[in-house]
């Protein structure tokens, strides 16, 4: 019997020795001498089913379910057999792709060609007509639930500020009885009152993009007419927002692509020029470089100072640390923690039938309706690759396309049964995407990733329980 027989994952902290069991999905503190046995089964030393005399904790963790040789037999997603009802009557967003040209030039943007594949950007616009047929799709598909979303995304969204208004409007008709949340991705330079003061009447979510400091904003996102720098236009209209309609200020959110090549200091030294961008929303990431022909740049002072800053939000979270000291990078932290601590459903086995973390709903979650009226999946994947577009305006949603998505871990069925992360593994269908093909090569490329993270996710759940218990104290959240 190989090591795979039995699903499970190793790992220790400073305080304490612990096995997950993926079957039970579940953390536990085990002894030293066990955790040495275990470790030797992973390695394929020998199997469980060796010993003549068992030692007790094994013997306990195995009747407990910790320890089982039960695999799934089948890879199917638990909505497969929903997404009929889902798609017909449970659509949560539309985000509508108002143009296909923008003011700026951003190096990473896969508009600008760096992937290989993408369009280019282009005066393509979203006819008004089709726009309306995009909202009154989904409210004929969320006939079951009171609230959805509605996005405006480019290219750059305010070109076609007027288009805006005339939709916002139209949906205040059609869409009467709902609850409506409509959010703007925009790098913010043609903002004006008259447009702030539409948002505000309309509970529109703000999203603005900027980099970091003026060096390392600048080296990537630059204007289209010109090539120079964008990040004084930015910072200047970020600086109006809070001196004349605080409030709203508050309410939005700083959207920051993180290049790896920097020092994260160089980052994090715009919250100590700018320290009023410390009252907005922050949300960061590093540049997504998946299908990207130019690949990131990592350097070790971005990653071994964005962990330091990472701990010292989590002092905070225990109450151990002043939160207007910790980077605004992780102000998400608090919420990721509760996350951490709370998104482990445990189980009692494994089913025959199950399916891995990673895929949402194609077209239920955040459908994306492109100025030529296509269906694709969301905003963060090609829309010009076959398998992400999921229909058209006129004809709706292809469900034998939404299937080959949901269950995209198919591809890797083998591969999948045998992964002690399998509840925890992050790939949705953009992973399996091979230059319009969905490929199980190219998911598997991404599987050792995807793994590392959901290592970190386990050790991070111990480390906070501990720290709760040494301190004492419960967990700010």
């Amino acid at each position: 019997m190989s090591s795979t027989d039995y699903l499970f994952q190793l790992f220790q902290t400073i305080n304490h020795d612990y096995l997950y069991s993926t079957g039970r999905n579940r953390i536990v503190a085990i002894t030293r001498p066990t955790y040495e046995i275990l470790q030797k089964v992973k390695q394929g030393q020998f199997s469980l089913d060796d010993f003549e005399n068992e030692p007790e904790e094994i013997r306990r963790l195995k009747e407990e379910g910790y320890l089982s040789s039960r695999h799934i037999q089948k890879i199917e997603h638990t909505y497969t057999h929903y997404l009929s009802t889902l798609l017909d009557r449970r659509m949560q967003k539309v985000t509508l792709q108002l143009t296909q040209n923008c003011n700026f030039r951003c190096s990473y943007c896969h508009y600008t060609c760096n992937d290989g594949g993408q369009r280019n950007h282009s005066n393509k616009r979203m006819p008004l007509d089709l726009a309306k047929k995009a909202i009154l799709y989904l409210r004929e598909h969320s006939i079951d639930i009171p609230e959805v979303y509605i996005g405006f995304y480019g290219g750059e969204p305010l070109l076609e500020f007027p288009m805006i208004e005339e939709i916002i409007n139209f949906v205040k008709t059609e869409m009467a009885g709902k609850t409506i949340h409509y959010t703007i991705t925009t790098n913010s330079v043609l903002i004006n009152d008259h447009i702030i003061r539409f948002f505000i009447e309309n509970d529109v979510s703000l999203v603005i993009s900027l980099d970091g400091p003026k060096e390392i904003n600048d080296k990537h996102r630059v204007f289209a007419a010109n090539g120079k720098g964008t990040f004084e236009a930015i910072i200047d209209k970020l600086q109006y927002i809070y001196q004349n309609y605080p409030d709203f200020f508050k309410q939005t959110t700083v959207n920051m692509v993180m290049d790896p090549s920097n020092d994260f200091d160089q980052i994090n030294q715009l919250f100590t020029d700018y320290p009023f961008l410390k009252k907005m929303n922050i949300s960061a990431a590093t540049i997504d470089d998946v299908g990207a022909v130019e690949k990131n740049t990592y350097q070790e002072q971005f990653f071994s100072k964005q962990y330091y800053h990472d701990f010292l939000t989590f002092l905070y979270v225990l109450n151990r640390f002043p939160n207007h000291l910790c980077s605004p990078i992780f102000s998400a932290q608090p919420s990721a923690v509760r996350k951490a601590l709370d998104d482990m459903t445990e189980r009692d086995g494994l089913s025959d039938t199950e399916s891995p973390g990673g895929p949402c709903v194609p077209g239920e979650m955040r459908l994306m309706v492109t100025v030529d009226g296509d269906f694709v999946i969301c905003e963060r994947v090609s829309e010009v690759s076959d398998p992400m577009i999921i229909g058209n305006i006129e004809t709706g949603v292809q469900f034998e396309k939404t299937y080959a998505l949901l269950n995209v871990a198919q591809l890797t069925s083998e591969q999948c049964k045998d992964c002690w992360a399998f509840f925890h593994c992050t790939l949705c269908a953009k992973y399996a995407d091979a230059n319009g093909v969905l490929s199980a090569s190219e998911r598997l490329k991404y599987c050792q990733k995807s793994r590392l993270a959901a290592f970190r996710t386990l050790r991070r759940k111990a480390l906070i329980q501990e720290a709760a218990e040494i301190y004492n104290q419960s967990v700010i959240i």
